[in-house]
């Protein structure tokens, strides 16, 4: 019965639906943040050194036990807003180029790890997800 077990796949599923993610509707200039918590719940996480930059993400994972567990899907919204909360930019990523994103250091002299970074977000939707 253990070996059977093991040899599972097991999913998860963390932050954002894909039926919700999918059918995101954003309006440059127009849509609020007020709107997209409303609509979507409040942002997966904000940019740790500017607060107008906001993410929503979707990530599918699967693994066995005793094996890493690997990204089988992963979209991610950087939503860059105004002194007014409204849109201004929007950039999509998915697993591909995921570590593309931009994280302004001028604010901060210590060096930053992309890696721990993104395995302390994927941490935290982990922990969200489970609450809910």
């Amino acid at each position: 019965l253990f070996f059977f077990n093991a040899c599972s796949q097991n999913f998860q599923k963390n932050g954002l639906s894909e039926e919700k993610i999918k059918k995101f509707e954003i309006k440059i200039g127009k849509t609020s943040k007020e709107y997209l918590t409303k609509k979507y719940g409040p942002p997966t996480f904000e940019n740790v050194f500017n607060k107008n930059v906001i993410y929503y993400v979707m990530h599918n994972t699967s693994y066995k036990t005793f094996e890493e567990r690997k990204t089988d899907e992963l979209l991610v919204y950087e939503i860059t807003l105004d002194n007014k909360n409204k849109v201004l930019k929007l950039k999509q990523y998915d697993k591909n180029d995921s570590f593309n994103i931009n994280v302004n250091k001028s604010e901060d002299e210590n060096e930053l790890d992309m890696s721990s970074f993104w395995k302390d977000i994927l941490n935290s939707m982990r922990r969200k997800n489970i609450e809910n």
